[in-house]
């Protein structure tokens, strides 16, 4: 869920796509299909109406399926805002922020294993860890905690309360890292963006206490925190640079990546070693992460307002993501930036998840 809107790929196959093609390429899937070897698409949905929903692209681009949950699941209505998706072992687990719930899917067909609601307010994302899984939640006023449950039985073990706020979490080097510090706005016009601080909190999963708490520099807002090959990386930006911070979540130091010239950059992703990030005009640039020359011309310039982004082997998907009425994706080649697909998804559709 956006909270500032409250407030006012794979490399294309040269022997199946050498051109850009649209999703009335092929025949959209009307019955129950395998989903591995796919990228799982979630659609937010509206705030105030139950149109959250799944959507379905094979690896190779050729089948495409739409509505995956309630066509799984005899016409079951998600909810209204599905915020992430996450995974372990066979099952998908999709976190609602409205209305309060996780539902856990088999994530090859889709088919319900059950729902969970203990103790969620508002949540977020998740993460795993042994046996363990851990679920953000945040309204943004009195309630930021993270959230902790058994994977065996779903049944919730204990929370964790933090000051300002419960945002992204990742697991790193066997802990979990959560981003505890990001925005807020103005009270007054012209609402502008105000950093709460500048903090992730360091978990350790096999007491589910705080182990640290790393405070990063004042630089810009936190945007993002993603986590790869053991490592945690957090993007900070403001209105003069933006900022990679890779973490190292069992000492608590860091090292900075300063993307000077590069304002108010908005996610952040790696794939085969390369950074991925967009600015606030939908521009998507890529940086080997070793080097120390900051990007000046995009990959891409995704149409409309980037909402869902991701990079996944060799693909790049964004979405231009609208709230009444159906998204639209673009899949892009990731080193060359040529168009590879258009798909029709559901309501604000804001994230990609291999499978």
């Amino acid at each position: 869920m956006n909270f500032k809107k409250i407030l006012p790929f794979l490399f294309a196959s040269a022997l199946l796509f050498n051109v850009a093609c649209s999703d009335d390429d092929f025949v959209e899937v009307t019955k129950a299909e395998a989903y591995e070897n796919g990228i799982l698409i979630a659609n937010e949905g509206g705030y105030s109406t139950p149109t959250s929903e799944v959507s379905f692209v094979s690896s190779d681009l050729g089948i495409f399926d739409n509505k995956i949950y309630g066509k799984n699941n005899n016409s079951e209505v998600l909810g209204n805002v599905l915020q992430s998706i996450g995974f372990n072992g066979e099952n998908a687990y999709l976190v609602s922020n409205v209305p309060n719930k996780i539902d856990i899917v088999n994530r090859y067909n889709f088919k319900k294993q059950g729902t969970v609601t203990a103790n969620l307010n508002s949540p977020r994302y998740i993460a795993f860890s042994g046996s363990q899984y851990f679920v953000t939640n945040n309204n943004f006023f009195d309630v930021m905690k993270l959230n902790i449950y058994n994977t065996a039985n779903n049944s919730f073990v204990t929370s964790i309360s933090f000051p300002r706020a419960a945002e992204k979490v990742v697991e790193a080097g066997e802990r979990i890292v959560v981003q505890t510090d990001g925005v807020t706005y103005q009270t007054a016009p012209p609402y502008g963006e105000l950093a709460t601080g500048y903090s992730l909190t360091i978990v350790n999963p096999s007491t589910n206490t705080v182990a640290s708490t790393i405070t990063l520099p004042s630089n810009g807002i936190i945007r993002d925190l993603i986590s790869y090959n053991g490592s945690a990386y957090v993007l900070a930006s403001g209105s003069t640079a933006s900022y990679i911070y890779k973490i190292n979540p069992t000492n608590g130091t860091f090292t900075t990546t300063t993307l000077a010239g590069l304002v108010q950059a908005q996610k952040l992703r790696i794939d085969a070693n390369k950074f991925y990030f967009n600015d606030s005009s939908n521009k998507i640039f890529s940086m080997d992460m070793n080097s120390t020359t900051v990007p000046t011309t995009p990959i891409v310039t995704s149409p409309g307002t980037l909402y869902g982004f991701n990079v996944i082997d060799g693909r790049i998907f964004a979405s231009d993501a609208s709230f009444t009425g159906d998204s639209k994706v673009y899949i892009y080649n990731a080193n060359s930036g040529a168009q590879l697909k258009t798909l029709t998804t559901g309501i604000g559709t804001n994230g990609f998840y291999k499978n």
